[in-house]
């Protein structure tokens, strides 16, 4: 039977795992398939690296930005750059987010600061089968994903906010509500 891809989808890591580095992790998936497996990055491990502290290393160029750099697994892989840009992007992810994994074209969205945009070094990956076993043991939720979210989550705790908004609407599709009010004094 075959397995939908969870391409473009966000994995929300249960709140029993306890592995340092997906311990309340949300994973956005990046690439799937049953005979290659998965790629997903963590959005929301940034690290104590800023732009800044990378210009004139990995980049021709000084420049100066505050922008920190995410931590997106354990898997060592390229500097990516998640953003809305279609022209610079080497993989949509889904509809309106793009990666740009090319050198040339993550240089220039860090230097001139596009955004929004998420700048992440190394990825999480998981061999064929591996992922959906991981699911059906409850170690990931799968969840639609949200763009807005995806980049304000540097300000927020991305995982509480992504949990609450799916116990959310599992409780509206099992009462059978059209919306849930944000003020339930308004019943």
């Amino acid at each position: 039977m075959t397995q939908p891809s969870l391409k473009g989808r966000l994995l929300i890591a249960s709140p029993q795992v306890d592995s340092p580095i997906f311990a309340r992790a949300v994973v956005l998936v990046l690439e799937h398939g049953e005979e290659q497996g998965a790629k997903g990055i963590i959005l929301n491990l940034p690290t104590s690296a800023t732009m800044t502290d990378l210009a004139g290393k990995l980049f021709d160029e000084d420049f100066a930005w505050d922008k920190p750099l995410h931590l997106g697994g354990p898997v060592a892989g390229p500097l990516l750059v998640l953003h809305t840009r279609p022209k610079m992007a080497d993989l949509e992810v889904a509809s309106g987010l793009y990666v740009a994994l090319d050198a040339t074209k993550s240089q220039h969205l860090i230097t001139q600061e596009i955004e929004p945009s998420l700048v992440v070094a190394n990825f999480s990956g998981w061999s064929p089968g591996q992922l959906e076993k991981e699911v059906e043991e409850g170690v990931w939720t799968v969840a639609p994903m949200d763009a807005q979210r995806i980049f304000r989550g540097v300000d927020q705790d991305l995982w509480w906010t992504t949990m609450r908004d799916l116990r959310v609407n599992t409780m509206r599709d099992i009462l059978r509500l059209r919306s849930i009010p944000t003020d339930p004094s308004v019943n």
